[in-house]
């Protein structure tokens, strides 16, 4: 069963996936943020405890979905790993194999700062941003100080939610995709990666990721 939820932005058709991520039809682009790989290990290192499985559930997700789309490229628009390179960095290069005929691009953003000789042993591309009509893609939209009218800034950073408050008081906060005709968030792909709650502008809609549903939210 098709859980998606099909948007029209600027005449381009995007898929938003439960897997809090988007496939973009006309470009066969698989597009996510803010994995924070290594994220555990670097806390278990710190000795701060940490999930020990959560690399290899976000590993086994982006498997889902690259084998289900087979997206010509893939990409991740910042925050692909969390600090200095470890165990898991190297997983995920040993990981990367797998897909040699995919075109892998990263809009770097504030955690991406190992040394570029990894990420080109890895076959990434890196950009600070990147324009495809009619998008701008970068890490953090509040950080473009430039004017692009003729653009939408796509981002993540913050890690969008939205809460759901019910009759009798309680709330749930869950991930959202944020959506005006001026920026798109996306929601963190991460497991290890909490939420930073989203109050909506009139201009703005949020498509909340409720289990293996995207729920739009007025």
């Amino acid at each position: 069963m098709d859980r998606s939820k099909t948007v029209i932005v600027k005449d381009e058709t995007w898929r938003l996936l439960p897997e809090k991520a988007v496939f973009w039809e006309s470009e066969e682009m698989l597009i996510l943020c803010d994995l924070h790989l290594g994220k555990a290990g670097h806390f278990r290192k710190s000795g701060i405890p940490a999930p020990g499985r959560i690399n290899a559930k976000n590993l086994e997700r982006l498997t889902y979905l690259i084998d289900h789309f087979v997206p010509k490229t893939v990409l991740i628009l910042g925050d692909l790993f969390h600090s200095s390179a470890n165990r898991e960095w190297f997983e995920f290069e040993e990981w990367l194999h797998r897909y040699n005929e995919t075109d892998f691009i990263l809009v770097t953003g504030n955690h991406d700062q190992l040394h570029h000789s990894f990420y080109e042993a890895a076959n990434f591309r890196l950009h600070t941003e990147l324009k495809k009509v009619p998008f701008l893609f970068v890490h953090n939209t509040e950080s473009v100080k430039q004017d692009y009218q003729d653009f939408v800034l796509v981002g993540g950073h913050i890690h969008p939610a939205v809460k759901l408050t019910g009759k009798g008081r309680q709330s749930l906060r869950f991930p959202a995709f944020i959506i005006s005709d001026e920026q798109i968030l996306l929601p963190a792909f991460g497991e290890f990666t909490g939420t930073h709650t989203i109050q909506l502008k009139e201009t703005e809609k949020a498509y909340a990721v409720v289990e293996e549903d995207i729920i739009p939210i007025n």
